[in-house]
């Protein structure tokens, strides 16, 4: 659809610019979205008037029903199936749906399933299904399940179970359905209930009442690029039969019989699959829809055009097609395909929404007329020129106005891809219409972005968006069976948007995908841990969960978060048991990864793995860059160097193929695991070079050595990226190791150091296996190069110099050499600090008489080997300080030790400072803590219901009185400013400690907290310089006249405005006397 107009260009400039470009309202002139993010309560927080507690599905240990129904519960004990079933059906029942009950029922065991008419049922051996209104009314009503009522099409009631008076001693099954699906989605229904154990299959006893809160629900083929194969619209139309959506939109952007060459019919071959997709998605209750986009090829005002534009939509009418889209994305106001459309029309946007009303009307009369709505055809839709934008415009006014009441407008909610849609907005939008919406939801449409595939749940959606939208169409993407992870959550949000979890949805999904079989919806080999469908399972899960972030969730990776936090933890700890389970648990995580292609190659036929090869591979990749990560790591832990560096080289290796594989899985957590391990490893190593060469000090040069390959200059051998590399274009000469005097004027590797400088050690990191033989050797002032060691065969090489003063080392070949390759040539120095400090936070709040504070701090050592010391932390008078006295710095890998510091209820309110002192191998650093302590805070919140008032209120729906007003649903926000501010008029003055604020996601990254007794004169009571959003508890200790409090928001955080959720203040609790000002104290 649309969104791909602008996906053409997406491929020229870049999916991120063009994401940025659709949020931000660039295209096409678009007006400006709102200036804050809307509200956070969207489809996985359902609203307060959600259904209450007899309406909520219970499932009770029953199998997960999807689409989730409206209402569930569990009655009585699982019925068999049996070998013998009888299917009583009314004489009109819903052939298609039969054919499902009967299809559920073999799989499920039943040798024989005789179908007889309400009326001929004769003595039942064994179970009874029934099926039709007729059929079922009595035996529905004998187990328990509620009356039809008001049900709506589309809707069903299903109950399964044994009662008096019902059938034979087998049980029944009973189902009834409204409107012409009814009956199909109770039998879906039926087919999640189906259990097999080592009885036999068995249909779990339970009684439903179920219907669409969206009328229409499905899916839209509308991207750019290579469209489906027909086989994988057949599957796509069996998927949406079995999650209970009934539109699909042929719209594919490529296909020129719908756009540039609309008055063409379609090729015979063409036609042949589009009657069987008509067939198809008959047997599924999915209507085939088809859109059209003649754009500028079409002069509107042609008689002839129109003749052969309503020729067209008439052979694909007999072709099974029976709903519409009528799209004008590309059009101009300005340009027409013909003179006769300007001098009818005009220009501007008011003429061209007359012009496409007048084609979409007669268009819908010729269908109303023809086909009759209702009957076999539906609505025709009209995408308009102005789909994404926000509010009224010209256009949309002139459309609204002129188009014909029943004909239906189509929008993507505000931006072409917009990460939420409210309620708020489809009201709106219904209100600048004036005409039912569809909305077509570009997500989880990829072809904006070709890097990427988006396999997350469906978020972000108000459940009114389904409730009230005349249809909700989702564009997949180019990857079908991809696809149905993401589209399995979009109908089950469609059907029951309050009820919806996006987690266990998309779980749901995932086990529906990864099921290798089973009529009865059921996976098979899922008993058995380790069984091909167990491993399937996991692969698919990997996949989609390494691919889940996307313009409506920026979440990726989320199961690996614990394990890799845990995993570097122990990593920064001394217990060895710990760091080894930690390891075992992110190796067998990897594992997954690593092994993916060959356990989802069975999933979907294959499908799966030929459509997301790119991926897949990618996923496998890094699997396999995990494991060897690990490997590494746990290497260095135990002092094995050579161990890390052939695990390093294989790392690199993996990561530049990932780098150029073309495609992202695990945006930002698996690159940037393997990022961190790689730097983790160069600090163990000192190929980093430590804090002078982190500060760029170290002043070391490399000279010398053999003629090199283009592209690895000898620099590369001392530039602190151990993936570069010094590599030489032929073999070296010999050098004289050890003379005095020798300048290394030859071909030997030398790096020459700023001044002469005591070495604790050298470690050079060569090529494994190349052949490259030399001696390490160090240049001793007045007496010349002395040998250190031999090169390692095996790359990996250090020698302890024993604080010997040099001032340069060099690599002097030995006979026999092959041409050099020196990934990293390391001084190690013993003259610098042995160790390094870091306090995490600078200045920190204390309540006093209150609990401890923490604060974190970076220890790390710049020896090659282990560096102890001492931690000390002097405390003001009044304080408690704890904190390890002892530390040991393992090589390469930083100490966090936390510090806690609580200040004693005689401690007066003000500023301490704090001195931190690490002491190692006889020098000491030093760091100073700013504490400010203030008085402890009680009683009731003084804001709530305060009088509010702000710089300006980005609307009248945010204004200031809702950050005071105590409803948690309502918030203020402002224009998208710099410097906007809230201000609260407390209703009497008094000594503010604590302002607590609850920021939505557009906040403030630099923010102050001022005071004023009479509104006028005001004073920085505090200032936050790096706020986080969420909630955030400010100190302070305001003077006991305080009557105003405001918030000034220096910086914003977003691009949005910022926005408050609630602003709460709280008094200074006085303890007997008042007690005095602070006082800045050393």
């Amino acid at each position: 659809m649309n969104h791909a107009t602008h996906g053409r260009a997406v491929r020229r400039t870049g999916a991120t610019a063009l994401v940025a470009a659709v949020l931000g309202g660039l295209l096409g002139g678009a007006p400006a979205a709102h200036s804050a993010p809307p509200p956070d309560r969207t489809a996985e927080e359902p609203a307060r008037d959600a259904a209450g507690p007899d309406d909520r599905v219970r499932l009770d240990g029953a199998p997960g029903v999807w689409p989730r129904p409206q209402s569930l519960r569990t009655r009585g004990p699982a019925v068999p199936v049996g070998q013998e079933v009888l299917l009583v059906a009314d004489e009109d029942a819903d052939p298609y749906a039969l054919d499902t009950v009967r299809d559920i029922l073999r799989a499920a065991g039943a040798r024989e399933v005789r179908t007889v008419r309400p009326g001929q049922e004769t003595h039942a051996r064994g179970l009874v299904v029934r099926a039709g209104d007729r059929a079922a009314e009595r035996a529905l009503r004998a187990l328990g399940a509620p009356e039809r009522g008001d049900l709506p099409a589309g809707g069903y009631r299903l109950a399964a179970g044994r009662a008096d008076g019902v059938d034979g001693p087998g049980g029944t099954v009973a189902l009834s359905g409204a409107g012409p699906d009814g009956l199909f989605h109770a039998a879906q229904t039926l087919r999640q209930l189906v259990t097999t154990g080592d009885g036999g299959a068995r249909i779990t006893g339970a009684v439903v009442r179920d219907w669409p809160a969206s009328p229409v629900r499905g899916t839209t083929e509308g991207f750019y690029g290579e469209a489906w194969p027909h086989q994988e619209r057949l599957a796509h139309l069996d998927f949406m039969g079995r999650t209970k959506q009934n539109r699909y939109l042929y719209a594919p952007g490529d296909d020129a019989f719908r756009q540039s060459r609309w008055r063409e019919p379609y090729p015979a071959e063409r036609r042949a699959q589009f009657r069987e997709l008509a067939e198809r998605a008959r047997r599924n209750h999915v209507v085939l829809g088809w859109a059209v986009s003649p754009g500028q090829s079409m002069c509107l005002a042609s008689e002839g055009d129109r003749r052969a534009l309503l020729r067209k939509i008439d052979a694909m009418a007999a072709l099974g097609v029976r709903a519409f889209q009528l799209r004008f994305e590309d059009a101009s106001y300005t340009e027409w395909h013909c003179g006769a459309d300007a001098e009818r029309y005009g220009t501007g946007p008011k003429a061209a929404a007359t012009a496409h009303a007048e084609l979409a009307n007669e268009v819908a009369a010729h269908l109303a007329k023809r086909y009759g709505f209702g009957r076999d055809a539906v609505p025709l839709s009209v995408l308009p020129t102005e789909f994404y934008q926000d509010g009224p415009t010209e256009y949309r006014g002139a459309l609204a106005q002129k188009l014909d009441a029943d004909v239906e407008v189509a929008w993507t909610g505000v931006g072409v891809v917009p990460s939420a849609i409210t309620g708020g907005e489809l009201a709106q939008a219904r209100t600048v219409f004036r005409h039912p919406l569809v909305t077509m939801d570009n997500y989880p449409v990829n072809d904006y972005a070709g890097d990427r595939v988006f396999l997350g749940p469906y978020t972000g959606r108000e459940p009114a968006v389904a409730n009230r939208s005349a249809a909700l169409l989702a564009n997949a993407m180019e990857q079908a069976t991809a696809s149905r992870l993401p589209l399995f959550t979009v109908a089950d949000y469609a059907w029951n948007p309050r009820g919806y979890r996006p987690q266990e949805s998309w779980k749901a999904a995932v086990e529906d995908l990864a099921a290798t079989g089973g009529g009865t919806g059921r996976p098979e080999g899922s008993d058995k841990p380790g069984e091909p469908g167990d491993r399937a399972r996991e692969a698919l899960h990997a996949l989609a969960a390494n691919n889940s972030s996307s313009v409506l969730d920026e979440e990726e990776s989320a199961y690996l978060a614990p394990l890799l936090d845990a995993f570097w933890k122990a990593r920064a700890g001394e217990d060895d048991e710990e760091f080894t389970a930690a390891s075992d648990r992110l190796r067998d995580a990897f594992a997954v990864l690593r092994e993916s292609p060959e356990n989802l190659a069975g999933v979907a036929g294959g499908a799966l793995s030929e459509e997301m090869r790119p991926w897949v591979r990618q996923l496998a990749r890094y699997g396999r860059a995990g494991r060897y990560a690990l490997d590494m790591l746990a290497a260095q832990r135990r002092g094995d160097g050579a161990g890390a560096w052939k695990a390093r080289l294989e790392l690199q290796r993996l990561r530049a193929e990932a780098r150029e594989s073309g495609v992202t899985v695990g945006e930002d957590v698996l690159p940037a695991f393997v990022d961190r391990a790689l730097k983790a490893a160069d600090d163990w190593s000192g190929a980093s070079g430590g804090a002078e060469k982190k500060a760029g000090r170290s002043g070391e040069r490399v000279r010398g050595g053999p003629a090199p390959l283009p592209g690895s200059p000898p620099e590369h051998a001392a530039d602190g990226d151990p993936a570069t590399a010094f590599r030489a274009a032929e073999e070296p000469a010999p050098g004289a190791a050890g003379d005095e005097g020798d300048d290394g004027s030859g071909d030997e590797l030398v790096l020459r150091l700023p001044r002469a400088r005591s070495l604790a050690a050298v470690t050079v990191q060569s090529e494994p296996g190349a052949g490259t033989r030399a001696a390490v050797e160090a240049h001793v002032p007045g007496e010349g190069w002395r040998r250190l060691g031999a090169l390692s065969e095996k790359g990996w090489t250090e020698v302890d110099t024993g604080g010997l003063r040099a001032d340069a080392v060099r690599l002097a070949w030995q006979d026999g050499s092959k041409a050099p390759v020196v990934h990293e040539l390391t001084p190690w120095y013993s003259d610098s600090p042995g160790a390094g400090l870091e306090l995490l936070r600078e200045e920190v709040n204390a309540v006093v008489g209150g609990g401890p504070t923490a604060v974190g701090a970076r220890l790390t050592g710049h020896r090659p080997t282990d560096v102890r010391g001492r931690l000390t932390v002097r405390a003001p008078e009044g304080f408690t300080v704890r904190a390890p006295r002892r530390v040991t710095l393992r090589r390469g890998v930083p100490a966090a030790p936390k510090i806690e510091i609580s200040a004693g209820k005689d401690v007066r309110p003000g500023t301490y400072r704090v001195p931190v002192t690490l002491t190692a191998e006889g020098e000491s650093l030093r760091r100073t803590l700013t504490v400010r302590a203030y008085p402890p805070t009680g009683g009731p919140d003084l804001a709530r219901g305060a009088r509010a008032g702000s710089s300006a209120d980005e609307t009248e729906d945010f204004p200031a009185s809702a950050a005071t007003d105590g409803d948690p649903g309502t918030r203020w926000s402002s224009p998208a400013k710099d410097g906007q501010w809230l201000r609260v008029e407390l209703d009497r003055p008094a000594r503010i400690g604590e302002v607590r604020l609850h920021w939505q996601d557009a906040y403030a990254s630099r923010y102050r907290v001022q005071v004023s007794a009479d509104g006028r004169a005001w004073s920085t009571a505090a200032t936050v310089r790096d706020g986080r959003g969420g909630r955030e508890t400010v100190r302070l200790d305001a003077p006991a006249g305080t009557r105003y409090v405001r918030i000034v928001a220096d910086e914003r955080a977003t691009r949005f405005g910022v926005s408050l959720w609630s602003v709460e203040a709280y008094a200074v609790r006085e303890q007997g006397r008042e007690q005095e000002q602070g006082r800045e104290q050393e």
